[in-house]
This record gives structure tokens, sequence and C-alpha cells, in this order.
């Protein structure tokens, strides 16, 4: 037990500061969208959700009004949003560098409205603070990759897999420790005791929701990983399945490519579309499974068409591993639409915090080890088995997770379980 004990001590004060940084930075990530409907004063208003394949009928008017609007430039892709029924176009000047992008990412990017006609460049945008757009991308940036690049992404997940194996030593310790002390019990006859209590409390309530972020979190890095591999194998095998292909016929329009590609895959969504250049003389398609909900992450599997259309579309499908894709990105970051569930993912970001700085003092105070009898006597006895908190809000916080990528009611029944929680949490305090 007390090898354990130095085991989680240490482990813990390793990564301690760098969940810190991501619990952190992650809540007023968690309001982005709030915040920067708030901050951008000139952005057009959203519309109501589409089916992307309605989307996609714009796409002519689309690139006209496009075109019209914006001569100088050049239409590189085009990437629906089913949330409010927009096309994006990712263009560049003539004769000028593209800048690094990722369908709705990244880039310059021109929305075009499918409902109004209208067209609207996100370079143009105006923003109320320019103090909150840059804070914004200031939390972004270190919430991802600490303000580094890839080193600094590799980093933070081998942060969250010492932080996975801090909280299970955590609860290895937990279960011995609270075999007669009643769940919640908080002491207050020294400093110590107060702050291994609260640890304890706070560790439970946030254990399972941050093993859950670190999980996803990590393989979220691993997708990023694999999925930049895959796209340049599928570039690769495109380039050698098309070198027979002569490149001097005329390319056909982009909505004729896209009529192929769907024909060809009728359960599919087609999720990006970019089109053919001097260098890849096709089509790229990115496709995936309808989703759920608008909002939902989806993974995209490249399809290749030839730009004059000879022969049927090329299909290159992404490794097995990779289509869990869609279930951890979705719950790290979609899973909680509702105004609601994300005040309550905000108490959880707290919580989170809370379990660390507890634990941060309990280091501070490790040299206050001795702890007198009659301080022990004084606490109220449990009735219960020491797993039956931890297995209960871990299960309800698993359901909280999952559940919402399944729909509406799914949001329901997260909303009450984590209404459950909260009151869960007051009743143990108030112990």
């Amino acid at each position: 037990m007390r090898r354990i004990y130095i085991i989680h001590q240490w482990v813990s004060l390793i990564c301690a500061l760098f969940l810190l940084l991501l619990t952190l930075t992650g809540l007023p990530l968690l309001f982005r969208s709030e915040i920067n409907a708030w901050n951008t004063v000139n952005m057009p208003p959203p519309g109501d959700p589409m089916p992307l394949q309605e989307v996609w009928t714009a796409l002519p008017a689309g690139t006209a009004a496009v075109t019209a609007a914006f001569p100088e430039k050049e239409i590189l892709g085009v990437t629906p949003d089913g949330a409010d029924g927009t096309l994006y176009f990712l263009v560049k000047e003539r004769g000028g560098k593209a800048g690094r992008a990722h369908m709705r990412m990244g880039g310059e990017q021109i929305m075009y409205d499918v409902r109004t006609g209208t067209v609207f460049n996100r370079r143009d945008r105006v923003y109320r603070s320019e103090a909150v757009q840059s804070f914004m991308h200031t939390m972004h940036i270190l919430h991802v990759r600490m303000g580094m690049e890839e080193g600094g992404r590799d980093f933070l997940a081998t942060m969250c897999v010492l932080s996975i194996f801090s909280i299970g030593t955590g609860i290895y310790l937990y279960l011995p420790m609270m075999r007669r002390m009643a769940f919640g019990t908080h002491r207050r006859r020294t400093r110590r005791l107060f702050w291994s209590d609260w640890h304890k409390i706070t560790s439970v309530f946030a254990g399972a929701w941050t093993v859950m972020m670190c999980v996803s979190g990590v393989f979220i890095v691993l997708y990023s990983v694999g999925i930049r591999d895959y796209h340049r194998t599928a570039h690769t095998m495109a380039a050698e399945h098309f070198a027979a292909v002569p490149q001097d016929a005329a390319a056909i329009p982009a909505e004729e490519a896209l009529a192929r590609v769907t024909v060809q895959f009728p359960a599919k969504d087609v999720i990006t579309m970019h089109l053919p250049t001097a260098r890849d003389g096709y089509y790229s398609f990115q496709i995936a499974d309808p989703a759920v909900r608008p909002t939902d992450f989806a993974l995209g599997e490249q399809v290749y068409l030839p730009a004059g259309g000879q022969g049927d579309p090329f299909f290159v499908p992404v490794p097995a591993w990779l289509t869990m894709a869609s279930f951890f990105l979705n719950i790290h970051i979609h899973n909680h639409e509702m105004p609601a569930e994300k005040i309550f993912w905000g108490m959880l970001v707290l919580m989170t915090a809370a379990m660390i700085v507890t634990g941060i003092a309990l280091w501070l105070t490790r040299w206050r080890n001795r702890i007198s009898d009659a301080v022990e006597i004084a606490v109220q006895t449990r009735t219960n088995a020491s797993w039956e908190e931890p297995a209960r809000i871990a299960a309800l916080t698993l359901i909280l997770c999952i559940v919402p990528l399944y729909g509406h009611l799914g949001e329901i029944i997260a909303l009450g379980a984590s209404a459950y929680l909260v009151f869960f949490f007051v009743q143990a305090v108030r112990r």
C-alpha cells in the first residue's frame, strides 16, 4: 500500500500542472461557439439544420455567387455544413499560395448561405474585442499543443496517460481508506485532513470524467497522426491508380463529379470536395456515414475521380482502428451541445481543477502525516461498501458522456444524469 501511495503521489505531481493547464484552457473552449458568436459583430445569422444532400444541391448557385463576388479568388474545395445550411468555399488568390486548411478550418473560407444566396468571407469578420479573440486563440493552441507543434501535442498526450495511471492508483488507495468513513465526510481538525477529505470527494466526482477526457484526448492525438498518414497513402494510391488515365481530357463540372460519387456511394454523405489542381488531376472527396446530429464529427474516407470523369470513382478505406475516431472525438467535443449540459461540463472542469489543487496541497503538507486517534474517531461511520459511490458516479458519468451521441433523447437522459450528480454532490458535502 505504501509503495502504491508513493507512486501515486509522484506520478500525480508530475502530471498535475499539465492536467491543470488542460482543464483551465478547456473551460473557455467549452463555450467557444457562444463566445465567438457574441464577439463577432458582422457574422451572418445561422440558419436551421438542413440535410447535407440538400445543401449540396446549391453547389452550382454557390459557385456562381462566390465567383461573381470574388473574381480574383480561385476555388480549391467545398464543404457543406448541415448545422445551418451553409457551403464553405476554400479559396486562394489566383496565382497565390493556399494556406493550410482542413474542411471548414483554416485557409481562406467564403460562406454561402443556401437559403438566402448571400456570401461572406470569414476573413472579413469584425470582432467586438480583439483581446477576446486573441485569448480564445491562445487557449486553443495551449489546449491542443501547449503553444508548440507536434512535440507539444504528443507531450500532452503522455501527460494524459500518466493522469489515467494517477487516477487508477488513487482509486486503489481510496477503497481501503474509506472502509469505515462515510462518503463525503470532510474533517476540519487539521489542515492536512481538510485537504485530504476534499481531495477524495473531488476525485470521486471528477475521476471518471477525467479518465474519459484523457482517453479520448490520447485517441485524438493518435487519430491526428493516423489520419495524416492515411491521407498521404491514399493520395499516393490515387496517383498510381490514375497514372494511365489521359490528363488532356476536359474537366467535368464539379456538380457532375459530385453526382457521380453520390450515385456510387448512396449510403454515404459527401462531407467535403476538393477540385482538381495542376499537380493532382482528379477530384478528391471525403465520404462518411450519415451523422446522428448535424454537429457530430464524421470520419471522412477518401474517394477520387479523374478530372475528365473517366472510369469509376476510386475509394480508399481508412484503417480499421481509425473507425473508432468518431466515437472518441464526439465524446470529447460534441456530446454537450445543450447549454445546460455545457454548464454541467463546466462544473466538471472546475471539479477536476479542484481535484488537482487539493492533491498539490496534500503534497505540500506531506510532512504532517501523524494524525491523532481522537481526530480519527470523530467521523461518521460508513454503512455501505466503499466502492459503491465511485461505481455509481462512474456509471452515471459514462451515461452522460455516451448517450448524447444517439440523438436528442440521449441528450435529455444525459441532462437528467447530470442533475442527479449535482444533487448527489450537494448531499455528500452536507455531511
